[in-house]
């Protein structure tokens, strides 16, 4: 779950774009951020980045569906643990409600139904980001990872990352369709877009790239 997280956060400022928020305009506005060159007047770079938020929205989808079960069912396990100390406890509610909210939503195509899928998809990518984060020889890592190792984890995860580079390279055909359309005008206009894409297909590194493309967002 590394890094997509942050991915999350930053398709619900997406989605505030979309509709012209003013919370957005605000977020936009770091200098040197691709994001800062994007505007609602400007209407294919808006179509891009609700493109762009619908890969994300996919990938979210898919998330909560099957991260759900493998959550859900190791915590079956790990409530089986006759004695479990105050940290374990807590790492078992907090899977628990994040586990069931993510099961029991069904998406509705609206901005307030896509605002909370990326919301309970930030909570569920921050509660595995913890996780993976927890010193390797800890005894609370060893637990949680043996409650989800035995219920699916690793291929989870293996599709998940599958599913990244996807995602990825259906924004990079997205945006090479989007870029052809450009005049000489608007090619200059968007330099540091356009620069931004040529960093973005240099990196060759799957983990940097995704960093890379996060920035898109900033």
């Amino acid at each position: 779950m590394k890094q997509f997280f942050m991915l999350i956060a930053s398709a619900l400022l997406l989605v505030q774009l979309a509709h012209g928020s003013p919370h957005m305009k605000r977020e936009s506005t770091k200098v040197g951020s691709p994001t800062q060159l994007i505007s609602k007047e400007n209407q294919p770079q808006v179509q891009l980045m609700i493109t762009t938020v619908g890969e994300i929205a996919k990938l979210s989808k898919w998330l909560l569906e099957k991260g759900s079960i493998v959550v859900n069912n190791a915590v079956k396990d790990l409530n089986e643990i006759t004695v479990k100390d105050e940290l374990l406890q807590a790492n078992i509610t907090r899977m628990s409600k994040i586990g069931t909210e993510a099961s029991e939503f069904k998406l509705v195509e609206d901005e307030k139904s896509i605002g909370k899928l990326f919301q309970y998809m930030y909570d569920f990518s921050a509660m595995m980001e913890d996780y993976e984060n927890m010193p390797a020889e800890s005894k609370l890592r060893y637990t949680l990872k043996t409650a989800l190792d035995n219920n699916g984890y690793v291929n989870f995860e293996r599709e998940y990352e599958q599913k990244v580079l996807i995602l990825l390279n259906n924004f990079d055909n997205a945006f090479a369709a989007y870029v052809k359309a450009l005049t000489p005008e608007e090619k200059l206009r968007d330099s540091k877009l356009l620069q931004w894409h040529e960093d973005f297909q240099a990196e060759s590194d799957n983990e940097k790239k995704l960093e890379k493309f996060g920035e898109l967002f900033a």
